[in-house]
């Protein structure tokens, strides 16, 4: 199974609110990174933030279910 990045986030809190969304709609997510690097690296800016990935089959449902978390029309 080939993981895909669908978001990168600057918090594990904000990756965590998206995965279980997911989740709840049947999507396995991943989640890589944490806070204690994040923390360091706002001084070294080298971070790749935490990344929330999804199977490469999963990934249209996962940017579309995304889409719709994040829509602020509702």
């Amino acid at each position: 199974m080939e993981l895909m990045t669908l978001r990168i986030f600057n918090t594990e809190v904000e990756a965590e609110l998206l995965k279980a969304y997911l989740e709840t709609n049947g999507i396995e997510t991943f989640v890589f990174g944490n806070i204690l690097a994040n923390t360091y690296n706002l001084f070294n800016n080298t971070s790749g933030g935490v990344q929330l990935k999804v199977s490469e089959n999963d990934f249209g449902k996962a940017n579309q279910l995304m889409n719709e978390f994040y829509n602020t029309d509702n």
